[in-house]
């Protein structure tokens, strides 16, 4: 039968409304046949379905190839699967019915040459089944599937509460700020075209775009602070500004990305907005980027009475009011503006100098009061709910969680399949379709040395500022290293008789070298040799262990050289020599 068939008979065009308006009128004294003249429903199916008590409209054609039961099974697991965010795609969901209707000896149309359900079943099933659609999935990381978990939600909520109780802060005094990336090419929507082509262009101005920085900011009263504009160059020009919001703020930065230094310009433009005081403080909720996380920010803040509170990392996506409501819209409104741009000026091209007047119009149009509302109230910042985010919503991070063995990921499947109706069947569609999962332990791998897990902090709280304060130090002495650094190549690779004879190959050795001189300068020097924490650290830096020769780390049962002179180390079978005292590198000599 065709998929969309045009009935040709009204046999069976009653509902399963005039159904029961039917069987009442019989039990309330009416004859049958009256009934059934009445209600255009043959007397047969009024007695039948009286004897059965079934309600249910008219089913014509050939029956479903699965019950009811097994189908709402079969659209639970599917859903439970998607939410884990491992979905199921069209073809999966044919094997898997087709499998099922196999191994359960059930009586089938399908393709046995394919081993797969066809077109049909798949639309039928999906209209039987309304809560099921297809859809285009967004691409989410696994360290956002895994860092969304409820130990570091519970945490944020937790200091939030703090902050709300100690400062009493209202909606219009709470705040979220964060960056986003608009390009000089924009990305176009959906088009009406000639059915059949196989590619329908559309005009940008260039292949590769230029990315300019944008950093925004509302509070949960609906207050937007004007943007400020970062742009990749090395000064500004006026004509930058031409056109852009009111109010908005501009500068440079080498590569268009926010800095440390334009992170604390932002937040002197921030403070001229909304006048933040000592006894009137603001809270201003951000991520943890390591350009907001500073001792510089620290004391702006602190002194201006601004209280600083970062969301966990790779969260921004369910817990930032302006990713969840505003950014979406925004980029959309201002690639339309785009698009209108080239269609008015077919012949010029988009550059930065017309990004601040292209964005001011979608700005304007898209900055509502009910976004900046909305991105707060279902992220639970405002009204304050830390209740917003259910258990179905951590299950993800659950399934990623390191902890949880493979015997204990199969007892957890086992227990939410008996929770469920069981059908008449004996394999059922966890067994074909089973929940994402490790099917063996984690292979051992190299042990590296890995920075400490962030989590949301108070960054202007008085504990932190130790933290900040050994945090600008070590930048400090990262900065002297680079110096020496720069300093020994300069000596080494810059040398006017030697130049032309350096090659490429000798010139990398000596680059390598050169770092581990100046860091044995450093770490010689009397200047750092009190600081605990840095020796610390000091004993995983890789610099020694590296061959001066090949450049590579050691192997097992190697011999290793040292030099006498620079106290470097190197594989004997690169040096080539035969013993292993007063050993001499070929820098040194």
């Amino acid at each position: 039968m065709p998929r969309l068939y045009n009935r040709q008979t009204n046999k069976a065009c009653w509902t399963a409304d005039n159904l029961v308006a039917a069987i009442a009128a019989v039990r309330s004294g009416r004859a049958v046949r009256e009934v059934s003249r009445t209600f255009e429903i043959p007397r047969s199916t009024i007695q039948k379905r009286m004897k059965n008590n079934h309600t249910e409209g008219p089913s014509l054609g050939r029956l479903p190839v699965f019950s009811k039961v097994e189908e709402k099974q079969l659209a639970a697991h599917v859903l439970k699967i998607s939410k884990l965010f491992y979905g199921v795609s069209r073809l999966e969901i044919k094997k898997c019915a087709y499998d099922y209707a196999e191994k359960n000896n059930l009586r089938c149309p399908f393709n046995n040459e394919k081993k797969s359900a066809g077109d049909d079943w798949l639309c039928g099933f999906l209209r039987r089944n309304p809560s099921v659609v297809l859809r285009k999935p967004e691409l989410t990381s696994i360290n956002r599937i895994t860092a969304f978990n409820k130990e570091q939600v519970s945490l944020f909520f937790k200091n939030l509460y703090h902050i709300l109780t100690k400062y009493k802060c209202k909606e219009c005094r709470i705040f979220n700020t964060d960056e986003t990336g608009i390009s000089t090419v924009q990305k176009p929507g959906k088009i009406l075209a000639q059915k059949g082509v196989k590619q329908v262009g559309f005009a940008t101005s260039w292949e590769r775009g230029r990315n300019i920085t944008v950093v925004c900011a509302f509070s949960a009263s609906g207050i937007y602070v004007p943007p400020m504009f970062i742009y990749g160059r090395k000064r500004m020009h006026p004509l930058l500004k031409k056109g852009g919001p009111p109010g908005a703020a501009y500068c440079c930065s080498d590569k268009g990305w926010i800095t440390e230094e334009l992170f604390i310009q932002y937040l002197k433009h921030f403070q001229e907005f909304v006048k933040a005081s000592l006894d009137d403080p603001v809270l201003l909720i951000m991520d943890n980027h390591s350009t907001h996380c500073t001792l510089e920010a620290y004391v702006f803040c602190k002194a201006n009475g601004i209280i600083l509170l970062t969301i966990p990392p790779h969260t921004s996506h369910r817990l930032q009011p302006l990713d969840v409501t505003f950014y979406g819209p925004l980029k959309t409104a201002f690639n339309t503006e785009c698009s209108k741009y080239l269609k008015n000026h077919a012949h010029e091209k988009i550059t930065p100098f017309e990004i601040a007047e292209l964005f001011s119009n979608a700005y304007m149009r898209v900055a509502t009061l009910e976004k900046a509302v909305k991105g707060f109230q279902v992220t639970g910042i405002w009204p304050y709910n830390p209740d917003i985010f259910s258990e179905e919503d951590f299950a993800a991070a659950d399934l990623h969680n390191v902890n949880i063995t493979p015997v204990d990921q199969q007892e957890r499947l086992e227990a939410e399949v008996a929770s469920e109706p069981n059908s008449t069947t004996e394999t059922s569609f966890e067994d074909i379709l089973p929940l994402p999962g490790p099917s063996q332990p984690k292979r051992e791998t190299i042990k590296r040395r890995q920075s400490k897990k962030q989590t949301s902090q108070i960054i202007t709280s008085t504990p932190n500022k130790d933290v900040l304060i050994a945090k600008s130090n070590k930048k400090v002495k990262k900065k002297e290293i680079n110096r020496r650094v720069e300093a020994v190549k300069k000596k080494l690779l810059l040398d006017d008789n030697n130049q032309k004879d350096v090659t490429k190959a000798k010139r990398v050795k000596l680059q390598r070298c050169a770092k581990r001189r100046s860091y044995n300068d450093s770490r010689n020097s009397d200047e750092y040799s009190n600081d605990e924490d840095d020796e610390d650290k000091d004993k995983n830096v890789v610099y020694q262990d590296i061959c001066l020769v090949c450049g590579e780390f050691g192997k097992n049962n190697e011999i290793w050289l040292r030099c006498v002179s620079c106290g470097n180390w190197a594989h004997k079978a690169c040096a080539a020599v035969e013993t292993k005292d007063d050993y001499i590198c070929d820098y040194c000599t």
